[in-house]
């Protein structure tokens, strides 16, 4: 099986990801600690126009005076940015961005209680409902994200205080849940903690964390009245309860059945597919076959029946869940942030137990799609949700899509998204390169200018390339081992050292160096075609129409470049194949723009309805960008998939 290599180990120097790397360490990360902070003024979707979740861990800790303030998973903010931080400090060691952090690892420290507990909004709002509100109150769902920060947060520094604090939440999880008697027989409505369980055992060894996460994959489920019976006790104690509005709590909450027994991603996305994520891992670590074949299962019904074409998942806004199959409506849907980043954890763990080529190109997709798009260019405001169709005035008096934003916002009540982009688009580099020990193979899995030392130093990875602004990468292998490099579907008339790539040269989506205590160079040259893209017949949203993707970027087009409402263009795949591209500096950034000689209804009226028309059309120019650089410009309409003629 494959392992993760430390992002330490992983240095990329592309123009393209490199500039994102520095923009979350120089501007989202500093931004986002200022929110967290209340230190920005202007803050966009917040009580009372503040986070307070820093303020929160002073007040809990004896610092300050005063309530708590936010969700009840305020807390989750500070340990993803804190995660953030580890992954960017990993990548780029910055000495005050690390001084500034360890005082939050010192704040955090002084939160958290004597037995290990830690949560503000039950010390300080709710104490009586301690690990009673399972079903909503996301206490584990917070501890979860804490334990994944500071395992990221001591690779980057080795700071031993955040490992203790890591330390005492496992005791504390490991003392309240499990099968004994006296313990709580159930897990948290939001899974996260089987993640940060599992990168617990990873970094320390400890099997207890191991064991803990088989407990809470297992328990979820195995009685699906759990919850209703937690509200229903609390009610009976007259403690106060809260839920959210949905049909059916157990599906919301992926504990409908037993996660082994799951076969179809249903519910909260989210929630769900860091359900996945977790299941793939645990199933990695050990072998567990019927957590594994559900996983399998779920994979194939997540990426071949419900996912968007940006990588976006999350069909409708009502429980942000997904819906049935091939249900991908372009104007309702949610396809939040925080649920392609999820997808991304759930394909790259797939991939590390059978490395085959789809789960990368999933990953791909989500990276250059629909999780680039949940950041603006400035790397300072975000979507939560990731529309693939806009029209302001269809939306504007529409209640039904109260969920759909024009614009970014700057931050959220529910801001998990914001820090979940920082740390995800910080840690990318560790997609790049993922050896295989028992096997001496190193799986090179994007295009990405970087270099990388593996196989206890035995083997030597370089990639020279400006992709994806040029369609050349050269690959410089040294040492002894095997090199299998991806091939995307997406790059054609592929040559490797001048020749064409033959079908015989690829093997289930890779090409294969090997070097035996020598320097070998596989210079790759290839197309990217601009590419018409039909989805399935099933996918009723798309019938009749198309969508456009170059390499791994999908386009759209908005209206601020066409001077023709989007709604209007007609397009054929000959149209879209005789695109042209041009690579232009903007106030976009340096991004290619396509321009398809498109059609539109000559002499159209706007009336709503014309009874047999005699349609003639005339050629027009539709200019699209890729989907991550739109609504960096205004509110503007925004199109994805077009009408085909």
């Amino acid at each position: 099986m494959l392992r993760e290599l430390p992002l330490n180990q992983v240095k990329m120097t592309g123009k393209f990801w490199d500039n994102y790397v520095e923009l979350i360490k120089n501007a989202t990360i500093p931004f986002q600690y200022k929110v967290l902070n209340d230190d920005v003024d202007d803050i966009e979707y917040l009580r009372d126009r503040k986070s307070h979740a820093l303020e929160n861990m002073r007040i809990a800790a004896g610092l300050s005076q005063g309530e708590h303030h936010g969700m009840s998973f305020q807390d989750s903010d500070v340990y993803k940015w804190l995660d953030a931080v580890g992954c960017s400090l990993q990548v780029k060691p910055d000495k005050e961005l690390q001084e500034t952090a360890d005082k939050v690892v010192d704040l955090i420290a002084a939160a958290q209680q004597a037995d290990g507990y830690i949560d503000t909004y039950f010390q300080l709002k709710e104490p009586r409902l301690k690990y009673r509100m399972m079903y909503l109150g996301h206490e584990l769902y917070c501890m979860g994200h804490l334990l994944e920060a500071c395992v990221e947060y001591y690779k980057a520094t080795g700071n031993q205080k955040v490992l203790e604090i890591a330390r005492k939440v496992v005791d504390q999880v490991d003392s309240k849940f499990g099968y004994e008697e006296g313990k709580i027989h159930g897990s948290d409505g939001h899974p996260v903690i089987e993640l940060g369980l599992l990168k617990y055992y990873e970094l320390t060894g400890d099997e207890k964390a191991l064991r803990m996460c088989e407990f809470h994959i297992d328990i979820r489920g195995k009685d699906p009245d759990f919850y209703n019976k937690e509200m229903q006790r609390n009610i009976e104690d007259n403690l106060p309860i809260d839920m959210v509005d949905v049909a059916d709590k157990t599906e919301y909450l992926c504990a409908y059945t037993q996660p082994k027994n799951q076969r179809e991603v249903k519910g909260h996305a989210v929630r769900m597919l860091y359900l996945c994520a977790g299941m793939a891992r645990l199933a990695y670590h050990n072998h567990d076959k019927e957590v594994y074949e559900a996983c399998l299962a779920l994979w194939d019904n997540v990426a071949n029946k419900k996912m968007y074409i940006t990588g976006g998942v999350g069909s409708t806004g009502i429980g942000e869940a997904f819906t049935g199959n091939y249900d991908l409506p372009n104007e309702s849907m949610y396809c939040e942030t925080c649920a392609s980043i999820a997808l991304v954890f759930f394909a790259y763990d797939m991939f590390k137990i059978d490395p085959k080529e789809e789960y990368l190109e999933v990953i791909e997709r989500c990276l250059y799609n629909g999780i680039l798009a949940g950041a603006s260019l400035d790397g300072v405001h975000f979507f939560y949700v990731n529309p693939m169709e806009i029209h302001a005035d269809m939306i504007a008096g529409n209640k039904n899509l109260y969920w759909i934003k024009h614009i970014r916002p700057n931050w959220y009540s529910c801001a998990c998204c914001p820090p979940n982009f920082a740390r995800t688009i910080g840690s990318m580099n560790r997609y790049i390169y993922t050896p295989d020990a028992e096997n001496n193979t190193v799986y090179a899995g994007l295009f990405v200018e970087s270099e990388t030392t593996a196989l206890d130093g035995k083997l030597s990875i370089k990639q020279e390339t400006a992709f994806p602004y040029e369609n050349t990468v050269k690959f410089i292998v040294k040492g002894t081992g095997t090199v299998k490099i991806r091939v995307p579907f997406w790059a054609k008339d592929v040559k490797v050292n001048g020749e064409a790539l033959c079908c015989n040269c690829v093997k289930d989506g890779y090409y294969t160096v090997t070097v035996n205590d020598e320097e070998k160079v596989a210079d790759f040259t290839f197309e990217t075609p601009v590419m018409a893209v039909k989805a399935n017949p099933m996918v009723t949203a798309d019938a009749n129409r198309i969508a456009v993707q170059k390499g791994p970027f999908v386009y759209c087009a908005e209206s601020v470049d066409n001077e023709k409402t989007l709604t209007d263009f007609r397009l054929t795949v000959d149209d879209v194949k005789n695109a042209t591209m041009e690579v232009a500096d903007c106030e976009l950034g340096t991004v290619p723009f396509l321009t398809i000689n498109a059609k539109v209804e000559k002499g159209c009226t706007k009336r709503l309805y014309h009874y047999n028309p005699e349609t003639e059309y005339e050629t027009a120019q539709l200019k699209l960008i890729p989907y991550y650089a739109w609504a960096n410009r205004g509110a503007k309409d925004m199109m994805v998939w077009f009408h085909q003629l």
